[in-house]
This record gives C-alpha cells, structure tokens and sequence, in this order.
C-alpha cells in the first residue's frame, strides 16, 4: 500500500510540475490561432467593432473613415492621450 501511495503522489507531483507549461502552451497555441484568422480577414469569435463603427441604435452601421477593424473584447484598452 505504501509504493502504491508513493507512486500516487509521484505522479500527482509529475502533473502539477507540467501543468503550468500545458496551459501556457495552449495559451499560445489559442493566440496563435487568432493571429492566422486576423491575417486572414476572418473575424475572431467574441470580437466587438473599434470605437470608430459604433453602430447607432436604430440606424445602419456607422463607417470608419480609416477601414473598420475588429477588436477582440479581451483585448481592448483604454487610450491614454498626454498633453504637452
């Protein structure tokens, strides 16, 4: 009963060792997969339109002058403008 609780634990130890680089690996996999569909044109699930093509609330879509770009939600950031 004792090899086999070692061995449990062995391979309990094993699998918390590796998991950090199993998540990260498939992190970047996933990033990777939404940079290859952004080059190809294709929108990512979940993305929202920049500020610039908000859509007003019973009319058709706004144009952005610079080309509509879609903005994942979990990558969006506030702007930080500085004044000189």
């Amino acid at each position: 009963m004792d090899i086999f609780l070692m061995v449990l634990a062995l391979i309990a130890f094993f699998v918390l060792l590796g998991l950090p680089a199993l998540v990260w690996h498939l992190r970047d996999r996933a990033i990777d997969g939404q940079l290859r569909r952004a080059e190809r044109g294709e929108r990512p699930e979940g993305a929202v339109r920049g500020p610039g093509a908000r859509r007003p609330a019973d009319g058709p879509a706004a144009v952005d002058p610079a080309g509509a770009h879609v903005v994942p939600a979990t990558l969006r950031r506030k702007s930080i403008t500085l004044r000189h």
